[in-house]
C-alpha cells in the first residue's frame, strides 16, 4: 500500500474542477497498473479529496436537482454498513468510478461484528476526506483460521439500476490476519485488487473516503464469513432527499 499525506498535489492548480472537468479527466485516464498511473492516479485522488475540490464538487451536486436524482439512483447503502455514494460512473468494465464511501456511527455490537472479509474486483485509490479509516488486513495461509469463502458477484437487474447481490459457496479457506493499518484524513492510499482486508467501523466519529475505482480486474470479490448466511439481496437506492442529507453530512464534516 502506498500513501500520499502531503498537503498539495502536482496533478492540478486553479479552481476547483466542475462536475464536468472531473468526468472528462476520469475518462481520459490509462487502463494500465504500470508505477506511473499508479502513481499519477493515487495523486489524483488526493487532489480531488482535498477540502477545496470535494466541498466545491459536493456543493455543485447539491445545487443540481437533475444531478443530484441522477446520482441517487445508483447509490445505496451497502452490505458492509457503510453508504456508497456513486459520483461518477463510466458505466464500462475497463472504466473508472468515483464514489464516496460514508461511515456515520453509531453501529449496534452486531453490525460492527458483521463487517466482512473481503478482497475485489478491482484495484482503488483512496482519500480519507474526513476521520481515521482503520482496517485488518489478511492472508491465505494453512496456520489461520477458517472461513467460509463466497464468490461475490453484483449484478444490475433491470434499466433503473437496480443491484442484486449473488453469492457462491466455493468452500473453506484459512486467513492469517496481519497488519492493522490506520490512515488518518487528508492521506490518500491505493489497494490491490486481491488484498483481503476489512474495515473496523468507526464506533463514535464519522468517517467518508474519496474512492477511485479502477478497471475490473476479476468477475467476483471472494468475501470470507463464518456467520453470516449469504442469500440474493437487491439494494435500495437512496431517494434525492437522503442523498441530498448524506453530502451535506460530509460536508459538515470536510
Amino acid at each position: 500500500m502506498t500513501t500520499l499525506s502531503m498537503p498539495g498535489s502536482s496533478v492540478r492548480t486553479g479552481p476547483p474542477p466542475t462536475y464536468e472537468e472531473v468526468c472528462r479527466q476520469l475518462a481520459s485516464l490509462p487502463v494500465d497498473r504500470s508505477e506511473t498511473t499508479v502513481r499519477s492516479n493515487l495523486e489524483l485522488v488526493h487532489a480531488l479529496g482535498s477540502r477545496e475540490n470535494i466541498s466545491a464538487l459536493l456543493g455543485e451536486v447539491l445545487a443540481d436537482e437533475k444531478l443530484l436524482t441522477s446520482i441517487a439512483q445508483r447509490s445505496y447503502p451497502h452490505t458492509n454498513h457503510f453508504d456508497k455514494i456513486v459520483l461518477v460512473d463510466s458505466g464500462t468494465q475497463l472504466g473508472y468510478r468515483l464514489t464516496l464511501h460514508l461511515w456515520n456511527p453509531p453501529y449496534s455490537d452486531a453490525e460492527a461484528e458483521d463487517e466482512q472479509i473481503h478482497d475485489h474486483r478491482f484495484s482503488f485509490w483512496s482519500h480519507v476526506v474526513a476521520g481515521t479509516l482503520t482496517s485488518q488486513n489478511f492472508v491465505r495461509d494453512a496456520t489461520g483460521t477458517l472461513f467460509g469463502e463466497y464468490q461475490y458477484i453484483p449484478e444490475k437487474l433491470n434499466s433503473v439500476a437496480t443491484v442484486g447481490n449473488f453469492y457462491v459457496n466455493v468452500g473453506d479457506s484459512p486467513l492469517l490476519a496481519t497488519d492493522r493499518p490506520r490512515v488518518e484524513a487528508g492521506t490518500s492510499y491505493d489497494l490491490t485488487f486481491d488484498q483481503i482486508h476489512r474495515v473496523i467501523m468507526p464506533r463514535e466519529d464519522l468517517t467518508c473516503t474519496l474512492v477511485l475505482r479502477g478497471p475490473r480486474q476479476k468477475n467476483y470479490a471472494s468475501v470470507f464469513s463464518n456467520s453470516v448466511k449469504y442469500d440474493p439481496t437487491e439494494n435500495q437506492m437512496f431517494s434525492t432527499e437522503e442523498l441530498a442529507d448524506k453530502l451535506r453530512i460530509v460536508l459538515d464534516h470536510c
